[in-house]
């Protein structure tokens, strides 16, 4: 009975470890805006063992810090922890959304905004690289 119960708590120990390991190499990578569109923006992100962080580079500017990553059922949000967008100064958020991170550039004339004054695309993807 001993031994069933150690199999059995190793198996559950080792399975719970992959699971956060495939889960955190999700989201590492290199991604990047189509170029053809006018507006380049390149995200590199990794896995640390304080988290996620993130490394972006535009034609404007060049910074890192912690992603957040927040889950709501199906959906995952992402925020750029630091990365102040033009008008207001809000930190950036965006959602993975099929391998592929959607941020929206800028809002309506409800809700202005603006994250970066570099593209002028209202949704702009950011698409994995190989």
């Amino acid at each position: 009975m001993k031994n069933v119960l150690l199999i059995l708590t190793l198996f559950l120990i080792s399975s719970c470890g992959q699971s956060k390991k495939k889960e955190i190499q999700k989201y590492d990578g290199t991604y990047k805006t189509d170029t053809t569109k006018g507006c380049l923006i390149e995200l590199i992100i990794t896995s640390q063992p304080d988290g996620y962080h993130y490394k972006i580079k535009t034609s404007l500017r060049e910074q890192e810090g912690l992603l957040a990553i927040t889950k709501s059922e199906e959906e995952v949000y992402l925020t750029f922890t630091g990365l102040l967008g033009t008008e207001p100064k809000d930190e950036i958020e965006g959602q993975y959304i099929g391998y592929k991170i959607v941020i929206q550039n800028y809002g309506s004339s409800m809700n202005q905004y603006l994250n970066f004054s570099e593209c002028d695309i209202k949704y702009l993807e950011l698409i994995p690289t190989k």
